[in-house]
């Protein structure tokens, strides 16, 4: 069951990104083509109908999810690169400059994340980069913690405490030894960091704040938000896509959990072997017995 989610997931994400890459090869209007009919309903020729304006609704959540899924990623890079920026330095730090830098995360918690990238975005603009930028400045401290988390246990292995004996440079040492033995977790985040971005870019262009020149499934929502009763389908397309780039990464980064902790994978491994158990099957007399007195194991 586990193996037909990941290649599920897997063939969802490749199609959107393959949406994402080439949006001309997934639709057969042009993007801001008036010919259509107003409001008409799903066909042959739109699937998804048309707006207010008559252009085709497929089309223009094709290149929607392109502009989300270009935001979320951007915006995940920008926050994974502060993110192990400050977390390595906190984690390989000692003394005031960690807990300063600890203390200014907690700082940055404290702010509503949607609060600040609204005020970004109403102070930068409402461009691509911009947006990317507010949104990459309010996710990056989870990846700071959970690096400085890993960190702080990595730093004392014994390979470390060699490499530092032996004279390595602290910056060799981080980047060389620390980091890649201390990433493993944040693979995990950046899955729900871009779903997390998708949808604060969303919600962005859903109050009027987005980039009006370009598509965006927070944009066609509001535009069908007036018309749900009559033309319920405009709503339905974003509305859908929008569901399934916020679950793919959620079942993907829970099976990069599984994958990264050998812990929960040796458990989920010894569950799954009980679970092979017949539930009416006689337990073994053996087992009953205390180590003491059990038959050892024939060599």
């Amino acid at each position: 069951m586990a193996s037909f989610e990941v290649r599920a997931v897997i063939a969802v994400l490749f199609l959107l990104g393959l949406m994402a890459l080439l949006p001309e090869a997934f639709t057969w209007h042009q993007l801001n083509d008036t010919s259509g009919l107003p409001l008409a309903p799903p066909d042959w020729g739109h699937p998804l109908g048309t707006d207010a304006l008559g252009r085709d609704a497929w089309t223009r959540l094709v290149y929607a999810t392109r502009y989300s899924l270009l935001v979320g990623l951007l915006a995940s890079l920008i926050a994974l690169v502060l993110g192990v920026c400050v977390g390595l330095l906190a984690g390989s730090a000692t003394g005031w400059i960690s807990e300063l830098l600890m203390r200014l995360t907690d700082l940055a918690d404290a702010i509503p994340g949607l609060l600040l990238a609204l005020f970004l975005v109403a102070l930068w603009g409402s461009g691509l980069v911009q947006i990317s930028f507010a949104l990459g400045l309010v996710g990056w401290t989870a990846m700071a913690r959970v690096l400085r988390a890993r960190l702080l246990s990595v730093r004392e292995e014994e390979f470390i405490l060699a490499a530092r004996a032996i004279g390595v440079r602290p910056l060799r040492l981080a980047f060389s030894h620390l980091l890649p033995h201390a990433f493993a977790p944040l693979l995990v985040l950046i899955p729900f960091r871009i779903e997390i971005s998708v949808v604060a870019e969303a919600s962005l262009s859903f109050l009027g704040l987005g980039d009006l020149s370009r598509p965006s499934l927070g944009t066609m929502l509001h535009d069908a938000q007036p018309l749900l009763r009559e033309c319920w389908w405009l709503l339905a397309g974003p509305g859908a896509m929008l569901l399934i780039i916020v679950f793919a990464p959620s079942v993907l980064a829970d099976h990069l959990q599984q994958w990264t902790e050998p812990r929960l994978r040796r458990r989920l491994s010894a569950s799954a072997v009980r679970s092979t158990v017949q539930p009416g099957s006689p337990p073994n007399a053996s087992d009953k017995l205390p180590p003491v007195f059990q038959r050892p194991a024939n060599k």
